[in-house]
């Protein structure tokens, strides 16, 4: 990969590092329906204000073209890509700790190889790409620490989040078959603006009785303006650019990223199996966007 890409997947897992305590933060006042709806209309929004004032008009007329000529595919990808992962998430949250929330996404990247041989021989890891992720792996448990399941809730909670790992990895063979075409930007408003009318029916029945508190509110503009409007957009570009086995190594930089908010913003301490789990997290994405399939390095 090069620099730039490697800033992008930095980048990339600043965002998502902080959006587990946003929708922690979002769940103290709305429903999680709620919670993922609103964050795709407002990231939504500011996807058509970024096209149509950023220069970019061309971007969202391919994408409203897309949508109207290939409405089951833009289902389809906003049903895998968005409004599956992030309701089970939300839901998963309710009951499980954000820290093992970000362990139980980073699997991810091991589906995806896991799934390649299915959908995409490209993505296949090889023997070091293989090792790199377990090591990663590894690095993340220890960055979180081993959490027990102690409740049919908590382990229903985990369960729904691994779902969600399993979504993002089917995801990217969908926007890296059907919408390579496609820039980031359109990809991001036809995910959204699909996924945002998959969950709408189930928002309503959930929407609040009552005025949200300004902490919630505030969450929920920052998951939609970043944690989903900015963060999609970097995404898909480094599926269409590294591939989505490499892209979605993010979900290994992101629970130390985690780690970094709480010592930061919440004065939580940092362990010494702490610090070794960031070595190895950074060593396993090392080892795994290192190697990889021959395609994937032409990509690179």
């Amino acid at each position: 990969m090069s620099g730039r890409h490697v800033g992008l997947l930095l980048g990339l897992a600043g965002i998502w590092g902080g959006s587990y305590l946003l929708i922690k933060l979002a769940l103290e006042d709305f429903e999680p329906a709620f919670v993922v709806w609103l964050r795709l209309l407002v990231a939504l929004v500011v996807l058509a204000v970024a096209m149509g004032f950023g220069g970019r008009r061309e971007d969202l007329r391919v994408a409203l073209a897309d949508l109207k000529r290939r409405p089951g595919r833009a289902a389809l990808l906003g049903l895998l890509a968005i409004a599956a992962p992030f309701m089970l998430i939300t839901v998963g949250e309710l009951h499980v700790a954000s820290g093992l929330t970000a362990v139980l996404i980073a699997p991810a990247s091991i589906f995806v190889a896991i799934l390649a041989p299915l959908f995409d021989q490209s993505e296949r890891a090889d023997a070091r790409a293989a090792l790199g992720m377990v090591i990663g792996l590894a690095g993340v448990a220890l960055v979180v620490g081993v959490e027990t399941v102690q409740s049919t809730q908590e382990l229903l909670g985990a369960l729904a989040i691994l779902g969600a790992a399993l979504f993002y990895a089917l995801s990217g063979f969908v926007v890296k078959g059907s919408y390579a075409h496609m820039s980031s930007l359109a990809t991001s408003f036809t995910s959204i603006a699909a996924s945002s009318v998959l969950i709408a029916p189930f928002a309503v029945v959930s929407a609040p009785d009552r005025a949200p508190g300004a902490k919630s509110l505030l969450a929920l503009l920052a998951l939609g303006a970043i944690g989903t409007a900015l963060a999609f957009v970097i995404f898909y570009k480094l599926i269409a650019e590294i591939g989505a086995g490499r892209a979605s190594l993010v979900s290994y930089l992101a629970p130390g990223v985690a780690l970094l908010y709480g010592a930061l913003l919440l004065h939580e301490s940092i362990t010494l199996a702490a610090v070794a789990g960031l070595f190895l997290i950074l060593f396993g994405v090392t080892l795994a966007s290192g190697s990889g399939s021959k395609a994937a390095l032409r990509k690179a």
